[in-house]
Formats: structure tokens, sequence, C-alpha cells
């Protein structure tokens, strides 16, 4: 409930409250930094049947700011909200106007609500350079809000790679991205044929197997993530290049490095910024590329420790909690002031 003394806000999310991981990165790691700034904050999930929806909007009227997690409504929807709480910021980390599956991307629907709720907005949070330029198509209060580090889930340390140790290679990924993984293919195998002591694992929900090149498929769960991020050296970030890519916010690359692993990964995205030039991982597109790139760390312990120690660096500069609340805050005051 508001509280007459605080700065009120509700979040409105669709996502599980208890569980959700960019619910998490966007809203909880923020929540301490705004609360001991006098800002009070309620979470709610929004329920799916429309009467559900309008009962939830009726009870708004005591926030001064409506922070909205992902979730893109119709106009419609956002004239009840505005009607009640017009003070709207609206906070997405992947490009929501678009289908990660249709073809080219387009999904009509999708696009008309993700417009709708720019518009209605009064500030727009977004979690990548592709996002930002999405939304300031039709708002101009736009700010850039990367994605934030956990500080208790990753080590923050280089994990040493003994002499006769096979350099390991991670992929870390769900059954949406594993299509990536395996578009990848022609590549690792030419890895596994061109570096010796070279093995793969792959932590997900799907399967990959190669002639070539060693792997252990492992299946996801929060502690073989955590083992396997503590015990391999690089991090894979296979994509493609397509308007849902550019625009999204990688995890896997901030998981890599905040875990003390370079990685390797096409050049498409934000994972061209967070290689800060090959400070912090190698770009590869052509199979002689990521030959060259897993070479290259197979064969140079030190360098695969200094573009580690750069890449965590980079992540505690770049996107800690510290480092971005207070500009979540300053988005907030343009639109309290």
């Amino acid at each position: 409930m508001p509280d007459p003394d605080s700065k009120n806000v509700v979040v409105l999310t669709s996502t599980n409250v208890e569980h959700h991981l960019t619910l998490r990165l966007r809203v909880l790691l923020m929540q301490p930094y705004l609360e001991a700034r006098n800002y009070k904050i309620d979470i709610v999930q929004i329920p799916r049947a429309k009467a559900g929806r309008r009962e939830l909007f009726a009870t708004l009227s005591g926030y001064d700011l409506v922070w909205i997690h992902r979730q893109t409504f119709h106009f419609y929807e956002l004239r009840w909200v505005a009607r009640i709480s017009p003070n709207i910021v609206f906070d997405f980390d992947d490009p929501v106007g678009y289908s990660s599956s249709k073809f080219a991307n387009f999904s009509l629907k999708r696009w008309l609500k993700f417009r709708a709720t720019v518009r209605a907005a009064k500030a727009v949070l977004a979690a990548s350079p592709g996002l930002v330029d999405l939304a300031s198509r039709w708002n101009d209060n736009v700010h850039y809000i990367p994605l934030c580090a956990e500080p208790e889930k990753y080590s923050m340390c280089v994990t040493p790679r003994a002499a006769d140790e096979p350099l390991r290679l991670l992929w870390i990924g769900g059954r949406s991205t594993f299509k990536y993984l395996e578009a990848c293919r022609s590549a690792l195998e030419a890895i596994g044929l061109a570096c010796a002591n070279v093995e793969l694992v792959v932590v997900g929900h799907a399967e990959l197997y190669l002639q070539h090149l060693k792997v252990t498929n492992l299946k996801w769960s929060v502690a073989v993530e955590t083992e396997q991020l503590a015990r391999c050296h690089v991090g894979l970030v296979p994509q493609s290049d397509d308007r849902w890519t550019r625009a999204k916010a990688s995890l896997k690359p901030l998981q890599y490095l905040a875990s003390g692993l370079p990685f390797i990964g096409n050049p498409v995205g934000v994972v061209k910024g967070f290689s800060q030039g090959g400070t912090n991982g190698f770009l590869a597109s052509a199979d002689q590329e990521w030959v060259s790139a897993v070479r290259k760390l197979a064969e140079d312990e030190a360098l695969r420790i200094r573009m580690a120690q750069s890449g965590i660096d980079y992540v505690q500069r770049v996107h800690s909690a510290d480092v971005l609340a207070p500009k979540v805050e300053a988005a907030f005051q343009t639109v309290l002031a």
C-alpha cells in the first residue's frame, strides 16, 4: 500500500515475482538503493484476464509512479492506467515489439502494443543501445540502463588453468537460444580439428554432439551453472544477425565476464560492446576466426588471464548496482519533477 511520507512506486510485471531473472536484474537489485532514498516499492504480478487487469489498475491511484517491467499493453489499457496514475516508466531488456521466431522477427500485434506503451510512458529504461534506438522513435526521454550483474551470483575472479589442463569452452543457454549454438557447428568442428586439448561444455536443456570436438552435455540447474562457470575458461556467445539479436540485451557475455571468463562471440548487438575492442572478448564470424580466437586463448594463458581481469573490471565499472541504481533514480526524477 502507498505510504504518504514516501515516493510510492508500483512495479507491474507479468513474470513470476519470486523467480524471474530479469526482474531481479532490472528491479530487485535497484530496490535497496531506491528504498534508502525514500522510495517505497510494491511489486505486483499482472493478471492475464482483462477483468483482473481493470481491477488492478483501479488500485493504482495512490502511487506516484508506475514502473512497467517488460510488459506491453493495448492503447485502451494504457488509458486506464494513465487516468489513475499518469507517471508511467517502461523498462525493457528484450525487443518485445519483435518476435524471436517469426519471419523477419515481425509481429504486428507485438509491434502495436510496444509502440503504444513507449508512447504512453513518461520515461523509458532500455537495457541496450539497440533498444534505446527503438524506443527513441516515440519517446524523447529514453535512458540507457544496462543489465545489472548480481554480486553474489558470480565469482568476480579468474580461474587459472593448469599447464596440462584442457581449455574448456562453455556455452549456457535455453531451448530458444540453442539454435545459435547449432548454427555454430562448423566452427566448433573446425576448432576440434585445429586445436589440441580443447573441449566444450554445454549447459542447457538440449544436447549437442560433434565429431571432432569433445562435448560434455549437462542439464541446466543453478548448481550446475555455478559449478561450470567456476571450472571453465572461455565463454561462447554464438548468435544470428537479425532484428531480435541486434537489439536484445544479451545476458551471456555479462555472466561470463563476471565469472572471470573472456568470451568469443559473433559481432552482433551488445556483444560488440562487451568485447570492448577485443579487450574482454574476441569477435568472430567465419570459422577460421573462431579457430584463431580459441588458439590464442589456448596457447597464451597470460593473455586469457589479462582479458578475464579486464572483463571483471568492466563489469564492476559499468554493470554494478552501485552504478546503475542512481541512474534509475535520475530517470525517475525526470518524471516526478
